[in-house]
């Protein structure tokens, strides 16, 4: 049986294999992917910033607080929801080259 750390060091060779199988238009490819995501990432981080800072204006500090929970799960969600995505591009462009 395999520690962890074996486990770890197997999956990461694997993932390093992937990477020099890449053509260069494919790791450009995939930088471009990941750009473009933390991009839409942070526009999305600071429009639901802004909403909370309004929200906080405009509610007492106690209603504020019993939202807070909401608020960081929305964020939660629409970053998890971005990555997805991203993730999801990134291995289509992985799979271009085996098929």
């Amino acid at each position: 049986m395999k520690s962890a750390i074996e486990l770890a060091m197997a999956k990461t060779e694997e993932m390093v294999d992937d990477q020099e199988k890449l053509t260069q238009e494919q790791i450009s490819a995939v930088n471009d992917i990941k750009s473009e995501y933390e991009a839409k990432w942070a526009e999305q981080e600071i429009v639901l910033k802004q909403r909370i800072e309004k929200l906080q204006q405009e509610t007492d500090p106690q209603t504020f607080a019993e939202h807070q929970r909401q608020f960081s799960d929305e964020m939660n969600q629409i970053r998890n929801k971005i990555y997805v995505e991203r993730d999801q591009k990134i291995e289509d462009v992985r799979k271009q080259r085996k098929s």
